[in-house]
């Protein structure tokens, strides 16, 4: 029961934070703590932070501490990743390791201005 409730609570904190995250749009990791490329993936995060702060937000979900979010996405395959516009709107969900500049041009092949 707490478990359940613990993660409802992290999607509707991770859902308000992405929303309000200044009105950007965000890409979101779904990943497991033992993946590798899911390791990766979090360094390419780590370099959007920095190379477009302010213009593109970030979150990481290990899917092991909330198997809702796994369930409500219906994840298969990790990493994950969800790609929201600005208002919060899911515009991509695709699965495996992105580059920086296939991250930027998931978002552009969405309409979606950086």
């Amino acid at each position: 029961m707490k478990a359940r409730l613990f993660s409802a609570l992290l999607l509707v904190v991770l859902v308000c934070s992405v929303a309000g995250a200044a009105s950007v749009p965000s890409v979101t990791m779904l990943s497991t703590k033992s993946c590798p490329a899911c390791a990766e993936m979090s360094k390419v995060l780590t370099q959007i932070n920095s190379q477009y702060k302010g213009k593109i937000s970030t979150a990481h979900v290990y899917l092991e501490d909330n198997p809702d979010i796994a369930k409500k996405y219906n994840v298969r395959y990790v990493p994950t990743l969800i790609f929201r516009d600005a208002s919060g709107k899911t515009v991509a969900q695709e699965v495996g390791y992105r580059s920086v500049s296939e991250v930027i041009k998931v978002f552009q092949k969405a309409g979606v201005k950086i």
